[in-house]
Formats: C-alpha cells, sequence, structure tokens
C-alpha cells in the first residue's frame, strides 16, 4: 500500500488578500475549515498544514491542527511541499490549497484513486467545466486546455480556448498530487518565463521543463477564497448547504429577538451567551396506543 500524505500550504503575505489564511469564515478560520474537509478522506494517512508563519502556526496549535512550520525560500505552494515532503515518508503528496474551505473530499479521493490505478503518473490534477461566460473572464479563475488523452496543453488566467461554449471550457480546481519522485526533481527549480508571464501558474514551470499534468474531469466544484467578497459567497454556500452547520436566534430574557445569530458548526454543542436564550420547541406524537 502506498502512502499518502494530505498537505496544505498555507501563508499570510497573500498578494491579492493578505492574511486570508486565518480570515474568520463562520467565527472559524479558513484554514481550520479546509482541514476537517481534508480529515473526511480515510485515504489520506496523514495531513499537515505547512507553513512559513508563526501566526498560522499558532492557529492550528489552537484548533488541534498538524502542522509544520520552518522557514523556507519557497517560490510556490508545490515548492513549499517539495521541501517538506523530505521529512516525511510518503510515496504520494496531496496538495490542499489552503484557499478553498469547501474542497469536496471525493475529489481529493478522485486524485488518490488515480495514482493507484495508473504507476505511471507523475503530476495529477482536476478541471471542471465553466458554466458562465463570467467565470471564463474572471482572471482570478485559472483556465486550461488539454489533449486528447487529458494531459495539460496550457494554462491561463486568460479566457482560453478563444471561442467558448459550455462544453469546451475547463477551469483548474486547488487541488494536485504528486510523486515523491517528483518532488524531488521539482525541490530546486526557479520561475519559468510562462509562469511568470500568467501571474504565478506555478504547473507552467513544471510543464516548461517537460513533465506531464493529468488533468482529471469532475463534476465537484470549488470556490477559492481569492478576495474579500468571497467570504459572505462562502459563508452563504455553507449556510444554505445545511452540512456546516445551522444559525439560531438569539432572545433576551424576556423572549425579544436581539438581532444576534448564533452559529452551531454541524456535530457540535450549541453555547450560549451570558444573558442570551434560544427558544427550543418539543414536539411529541401520540399513536392510537398512547
Amino acid at each position: 500500500m502506498k502512502k499518502v500524505i494530505g498537505m496544505i500550504p498555507s501563508r499570510m503575505a497573500s498578494s491579492r488578500f493578505p492574511g486570508k489564511a486565518l480570515v474568520l469564515i463562520l467565527n472559524k478560520p479558513m484554514i481550520y475549515w479546509v482541514y476537517k474537509q481534508a480529515r473526511k478522506v480515510k485515504e489520506l494517512d496523514e495531513i499537515y498544514v505547512v507553513t512559513s508563519d508563526q501566526e498560522i502556526k499558532d492557529c492550528c496549535d489552537k484548533y488541534e491542527i498538524p502542522c509544520i512550520c520552518n522557514l523556507t525560500n519557497e517560490t510556490t505552494a508545490a515548492q513549499k511541499i517539495a521541501i517538506e515532503s523530505q521529512l516525511l515518508d510518503g510515496d504520494i503528496y496531496i496538495n490542499i490549497q489552503g484557499d478553498e474551505p469547501l474542497i469536496e473530499p471525493m475529489a481529493i479521493k478522485q486524485i488518490i484513486d488515480a495514482f493507484v490505478n495508473d504507476e505511471n503518473l507523475e503530476y495529477v490534477g482536476l478541471k471542471s467545466k465553466i458554466s458562465t461566460k463570467e467565470e471564463f473572464l474572471d482572471s482570478n479563475v485559472v483556465k486550461v486546455v488539454t489533449d486528447i488523452n487529458n494531459y495539460a496543453m496550457y494554462f491561463s488566467r486568460s479566457p482560453i480556448p478563444y471561442k467558448y461554449n459550455t462544453n469546451n471550457a475547463y477551469r483548474v480546481m486547488g487541488i494536485y498530487g504528486y510523486t515523491k519522485e517528483f518532488l524531488k526533481n521539482f525541490l530546486n527549480g526557479t520561475k519559468g518565463n510562462l509562469e511568470i508571464a500568467e501571474c504565478g501558474i506555478e504547473m507552467l514551470r513544471v510543464m516548461e521543463k517537460g513533465f506531464k499534468i493529468k488533468l482529471l474531469e469532475t463534476q465537484y466544484k470549488s470556490i477559492g477564497v481569492d478576495l474579500k467578497e468571497h467570504i459572505k459567497k462562502v459563508e452563504d454556500i455553507m449556510i444554505n448547504s445545511g452540512k456546516y452547520g445551522e444559525y439560531t436566534d438569539l432572545y433576551d430574557e424576556n423572549k425579544k429577538l436581539t438581532g444576534e445569530k448564533l452559529f452551531r458548526e454541524k456535530g457540535t454543542k450549541l453555547k450560549v451567551p451570558n444573558n442570551r436564550y434560544i427558544i427550543v420547541v418539543l414536539v411529541f406524537i401520540e399513536n392510537t396506543n398512547g
């Protein structure tokens, strides 16, 4: 059996949204939600947040999240994983982006299954169809075109291919898998011209060096938190899906609404603040036998 290790690269110095790793989503830091989703994947033997920032390490300690914190000179998330993977004994390493709190566990499993079924793969990612013209034109969405065998031909923040329809345009999801051998080769890589031209798409560095990236089509979709306005969108999805928890109205001692709402994460107890109350309704159903 191959040992599979999940790694969540996270940093405070995001160029578009500094400090986003610890931004609160439903009263919990974003990195907490990413880790919690990853924990649902039974095929992951170990999971670590990897960072160079002490603030993130302190947050992980608070929530009992395994964390590797070392000051390194990486330029991409994959390179950070390549550096820290040397401390671990794994065969496959899964790069789970720290800014995708809605990542689907089954999407992670899809990548792991690909490595299990094909030992020739070195680098695997996921692609999903772009469903709107707005998404197609969004520079925060990384697009990809692949060959007939689903190996990547090019990645871009620009709209590709030139003519858009809902059957020919794909985006990449923030999750990738690598073999241990690939990471050794990638360890000391430097930025390539295409990576720089496309504002930091690290997959292009790999392709410029001749490596092949397999992109599996998936039905799962996720939302990356690249900007502050994405937080509200993620929170709405989490609440409306019912999979993460629910809000409860708070009342005062006179049973009057205070206008405050308390979020209860699924599987946890509701902790009501002092001098605040919730209304609980008990329903009893009596059958014909009393």
